[in-house]
């Protein structure tokens, strides 16, 4: 179940990617989709809610979760893509946000959030390594122009990341399900977006709404599946595990890039997938025995508590 629920929070994340450049072929720019997407994602988070009858709790401990997850996985990381994205090579900016996994790994192991494994590390590492190999073989490299302050403001945001994912899985609340951290968290992104709405261009001509319809619907399901998912697998398997998500969404983007855009993937991907494979395998075999999971989205039903906070 655990590869499985991997497998397809990497799809998630790379059709969503294939969805930002079909909107960017379209001339939406990146910025009004992020925008309307935020809200999608949050009305669907908040309709899955009203349906389930079950509103996320509302007390100052679950309030500050929201608002540090929010911000370290969604604001923050968000905001400096947006900003660095066009400033250096896309073969940098791939290899910067691979060494998420890495971070999350080095993090856990500071914080003793995750026991140390060996296979951990040697699936990390491989996973990174392909990862390399994949960019390598698929972006033109030109890093020779780059400013080392855009370099060092790009890692802040697998930084980011990498903080959000361990700090919720050593803090989820305890009571709290999936669907109600990911409201939540919706809530405060959403948020912010409609605070930013006046300086942001957000109305725009109808026909730029109108090319805009298809990626967002796309958009809106594929993240809103993938954060559910990504919880998910953060509750029952940890932080370092979710990370490797980030190499799955390159593998299936060599896929969606051969069979949508007409991409021809070179040897080294080939050879290089076959090395995430491998990675993956390892680390199915290491770490939490397999959680039994009756329900996707449900956790256990105990009231949240002020100062319970737990595994």
């Amino acid at each position: 179940m655990k590869l499985v629920l991997l497998l397809v929070l990497g799809l998630s994340w790379a059709l969503r990617i294939a969805a930002f450049k079909i909107a960017a072929e379209r001339g939406v720019p990146a910025g009004i989709i992020i925008q309307f997407a935020v809200i999608g994602i949050l009305m669907s988070l908040l309709l899955i809610s009203l349906i389930r009858r079950r509103m996320p709790p509302r007390t100052s401990l679950a309030m500050r979760f929201y608002v540090v997850s929010g911000c370290l996985g969604f604001l923050l990381p968000f905001a400096l893509e947006t900003i660095v994205a066009g400033k250096i090579p896309a073969f940098v900016f791939i290899v910067i946000i691979s060494t998420m996994p890495v971070m999350t790994l080095l993090l856990s192991f500071i914080l003793r959030v995750e026991q140390a494994s060996r296979i951990k590390v040697i699936a990390v590492l491989l996973g990174f390594g392909s990862a390399l190999l994949i960019a390598w073989d698929n972006t033109a490299i030109g890093v020779e122009t780059v400013s080392l302050t855009w370099i060092l403001l790009a890692f802040l945001v697998p930084l980011f990341y990498t903080l959000n994912t361990v700090f919720v899985a050593s803090r989820w609340p305890s009571g709290v399900d999936a669907v109600e951290i990911a409201t939540g968290q919706a809530a405060v992104v959403g948020a912010a977006a409609l605070l930013a709405m006046p300086f942001s261009g957000l109305f725009v001509d109808g026909w730029v709404l109108q090319r805009a319809i298809a990626p967002v619907v796309a958009i809106v399901v594929l993240e809103t599946a993938a954060l559910l998912i990504y919880l998910r697998i953060v509750k029952a398997y940890g932080a370092i595990f979710v990370s490797l998500a980030n190499y799955v969404s390159m593998f299936f983007g060599v896929l969606i890039g051969f069979f949508v855009f007409f991409e021809q993937p070179g040897w080294v991907t080939l050879f290089a997938s076959l090395i995430l494979i491998y990675s993956l395998h390892l680390i199915r075999k290491d770490g939490r025995a397999e959680a039994a999971i009756d329900d996707l989205f449900e956790d256990d039903d105990q009231p949240l508590t002020k100062g319970s906070i737990s595994r």
